[in-house]
């Protein structure tokens, strides 16, 4: 049996300790990447959209030359998705995504490319392009998959600021010009 001075101290210790296991690790113990779906970003740009956690993983699908997607996931949790897209010059891109950027929550028109939505939860940009000797229009896309309890309006300025530098880069990518 261990006396009372040793039993007080192991006592400490162990409530210490199940103390810091049921807090968790606090902050990103990860590299905030510098490039999302092949495309460079600033990872100042990325990184407040990004939850604290311990392991960043990449997962790109191949939807062909014209079609980048990816998608971030935080300890194995969905975090943010990020997908392109060239169409038709005619298309009226934010008509046929009218839908689901409501459900993403209060959409608002942002001045980035020739037009944008930034809502709660995710962003859409398009721009005019030249793809394939024929004009064109890419479309990028960013949606943040896990419900948000920070400050909305700073994650719709985050929002923003990704979206109007990841629509030219991920259209020279794809080579749109």
């Amino acid at each position: 049996m261990l006396s009372t001075p040793l039993r007080a101290v192991a006592v400490a210790a162990l409530a210490m300790s199940t103390a810091a296991a049921c807090t968790g690790s606090s902050g990103k113990d990860y590299a905030v990447p510098k490039a999302v779906c092949g495309v460079p970003v600033k990872s100042s740009l990325l990184s407040p959209l990004l939850p604290d956690g311990n392991k960043l993983t990449e997962r790109d699908y191949d939807f062909g030359p014209t079609q980048p997607r990816c998608q971030l996931k935080v300890d194995r949790n969905l975090v943010v998705y990020f997908s392109g897209d060239v169409v038709p010059a005619g298309t009226d891109v934010i008509a046929v995504n009218e839908r689901d950027m409501r459900a993403l929550g209060h959409p608002a028109a942002a001045d980035i490319g020739r037009a944008a939505r930034v809502a709660d939860r995710g962003a859409l940009a398009v721009d005019a392009c030249v793809y394939g000797g024929k004009r064109q229009q890419f479309v990028a896309n960013i949606e943040l998959k896990q419900q948000a309890t920070d400050d909305v309006p700073k994650r719709r300025d985050a929002l923003r600021a990704l979206l109007k530098a990841y629509l030219p880069a991920a259209m020279k990518d794809v080579g749109c010009g």
